[in-house]
């Protein structure tokens, strides 16, 4: 059976192969597995459902807890989705164009620029923060997955998204891959 060789902190163990980040933190500690919302798995911000592939290399893993500015980036960031989607369900033909999270000044949270087909106003905003919590009481499974720039820019012409193929044609090269959650 092959294993992994995992750090986290300065303890070292060997862990079955292939493993979850989730499950692999978990086999350390079990509260920071149910805390985490993220990983960095030797320096690379990964989600918890990567699954590591046996190597030689030790896997340095942090666990992101929300207590962190990491894990507060992932919460900001995660948030802003979550109001782009309840956007798109109450006012539909809005497109999207970038959310995230900011994290200069610890007082500003996060937004997400939108072409709404009417002016969204403060007074949208209570009918918006409700259907969020109803999007996040759901508890949607969500998956990533790593995309060729060219299947993207398809994705979202299929969508409709003008402004998000644009942001692809400028961030992504042309034969990098980018990651998609959905």
């Amino acid at each position: 059976m092959s294993e992994l060789n995992v750090k986290i902190g300065e303890n070292v163990r060997r862990i079955p192969a292939p493993a979850l980040v989730s499950d692999a933190i978990k086999a350390f500690d079990r509260e920071a597995a149910k805390k985490a919302l993220a990983a960095k798995v030797n320096g690379e911000e990964v989600d918890l459902n990567k699954q590591l592939q046996p190597t030689d290399e030790v896997l340095s893993i942090e666990p992101i807890l929300p207590e962190s500015r990491d894990g507060l980036e992932v919460i900001r960031h995660s948030t802003a989705h979550l109001l782009a989607a309840a956007v798109l369900d109450l006012f539909p033909g809005t497109k999207l164009g970038v959310g995230p999270a900011l994290m200069e000044d610890p007082r500003y949270g996060f937004y997400y620029d939108v072409i709404a087909p009417q002016t969204l106003t403060e007074a949208d905003l209570p009918l918006i923060e409700k259907h969020m919590r109803r999007v996040a009481g759901k508890n949607l499974p969500y998956r990533r997955e790593n995309v060729s720039k060219s299947d993207i820019i398809k994705i979202f012409t299929e969508r409709d998204e003008p402004l998000k193929c644009e942001l692809i044609t400028e961030k992504v090269g042309e034969t990098s891959d980018a990651s998609i959650y959905y």
